[in-house]
């Protein structure tokens, strides 16, 4: 039987005994009903995962305290570094698009700004608020997948801004359906490559001038094929298929 995670951060260990967050501690023992001496996982969201017991409740309310009998290193982890940069869309599209992605194995996220997108926010704090819930929504999904590592999750940025932070050496795609669009197929992916960086776009897609920047910026275009897919299902989707490529799938 797959032993239940949990998660706490960095902090919380002393490389002996790890401390649960009170609504972790509330979650093992009211929810899941487990008890002293329950074997469990607890993930620091930097890729170390604790495999540990619970020790014995020093009163009632008091956290979880495990305590670790082995220290596994990038528990769960891929090889390869993803990163997804994906259109940021209106309501909770963007949360879908980090929960699939994150159990399909993305390490980073960057959400988007573009000529199209229908969102647009000009606040810092709503900024702020945005990626706060993003990353609870990663961390969610990241117990459910069993990986040990949280995916960064990028303050919201145009293109531009994106475009002049990427490695131009890496493995840099944009899935755009566009004249020149290459399948999947013909592109050189293969297991170990250490980093890929995959640009989708927001409802409406790029414009003309933003996939003229993007093909300056050494991006290569990528088709899907005939069918044109929604932005919460494109993200997702690209990330599977290229994840397999890498042979993170099989």
């Amino acid at each position: 039987m797959l032993l239940p995670v949990f998660y706490a951060p960095p902090e919380n260990s002393d490389g002996v005994t790890v401390t649960l967050p009170d609504e972790e501690s509330h979650h093992a023992l009211r929810v899941m009903r487990l008890w002293p001496g329950s074997r469990v996982i607890v993930i620091d969201g930097l890729g170390t995962a604790f495999e540990g017991l619970i020790g014995d409740l020093v009163a009632q309310g008091s956290p979880v305290q495990v305590t670790v009998k082995n220290t596994i290193r990038n528990f769960g982890e891929p090889a390869a570094h993803l990163t997804l940069a994906a259109g940021l869309s209106v309501g909770s599209k963007f949360d879908t698009v980090v929960e699939k992605g994150t159990e399909l194995g993305v390490k980073r996220f960057v959400p988007l700004l573009t000529e199209k997108s229908k969102v647009h926010i000009e606040d810092a704090d709503r900024a702020a608020a945005r990626v706060g819930r993003l990353e609870k929504v990663a961390l969610a999904a990241a117990k459910q997948c069993r990986r040990s590592f949280r995916p960064e999750i990028s303050a919201p940025v145009n293109l531009d801004a994106f475009l002049g932070r990427t490695d131009r050496h890496a493995m840099n795609l944009i899935f755009h359906a566009g004249p020149g669009a290459l399948s999947l197929d013909r592109l050189s992916l293969r297991p170990n490559m250490p980093q890929v960086t995959l640009l989708v776009g927001p409802e409406s897609g790029f414009s003309d001038e933003e996939v003229t920047r993007t093909l300056s910026a050494g991006f290569t275009p990528v088709s899907l094929g005939p069918r044109i897919l929604r932005t919460e299902t494109a993200g997702p989707v690209v990330c599977a298929l290229v994840m397999n490529a890498l042979g993170e799938l099989s």
